[in-house]
């Protein structure tokens, strides 16, 4: 049975609220979601969902499900997940977004992570590229495989707190604009990123 990602970090931070043995209860029942989860969705063709799937979407949801299942507080529950997800998600790339904002213009580099992320990281058709020139990259998306996950397994409500990781990811780059006023996991009819270089 493959290991749940993140767990280690997720029990470590779960003992503070929690106490240790019911970090490891909540960790321990988390990882049979996930493997359960992890069945239901092996016949994921696309590579980029199937990894989204298993290292961030997954275990998000079914440490969630793990911590509903102690406490039925919906609001402190996705309080509790919003600071798991800063103990886990970018941590490891951390490092390297930040050896960005030590170039002149990282936008370079950027701009072609970004298309390569809208090609891979939707599903196909779901995306309407607005803008895409040496200065700024726009993409409208109108369907997300991360909501349509989570609405599958009924907790649509997560999907907010996968939104704001975006926003973590533009805090690491103080030097590039990014801007986003629409997010279908709010209820908007698509999610409209826009990356520039800042004036």
């Amino acid at each position: 049975m493959a290991k749940m990602p993140h767990s280690e970090k997720w029990q470590q931070n779960l003992s503070r609220s929690y106490g240790d043995p019911k970090a490891k209860a909540l960790i321990s029942r988390a990882q049979i979601y996930y493997a359960d989860y992890c069945t239901q969705h092996d016949t994921e063709k696309s590579r980029a969902n199937l990894t989204n799937l298993k290292t961030r979407i997954l275990p998000g949801l079914s440490i969630y499900k793990s911590l509903l299942d102690e406490d039925e507080d919906q609001e402190k529950i996705l309080a509790e997940i919003d600071s798991l997800f800063r103990a886990a998600f970018f941590t490891q790339r951390m490092q390297g977004l930040r050896l960005l904002n030590y170039l002149p213009n990282p936008f370079f580099i950027i701009r072609p992570a970004l298309k390569m992320m809208t090609r891979d990281a939707y599903l196909p058709g779901s995306q309407e590229i607005i803008e895409d020139n040496a200065t700024c990259f726009a993409v409208n998306v109108y369907r997300c495989f991360i909501l349509d996950t989570l609405t599958m397994h009924h907790a649509k409500e997560l999907t907010v707190l996968y939104c704001n990781t975006d926003d973590w990811l533009a805090e690491l780059l103080p030097k590039m604009s990014w801007q986003r006023t629409k997010t279908l996991g709010r209820g908007d009819a698509c999610c409209d990123f826009r990356w520039c270089i800042k004036e």
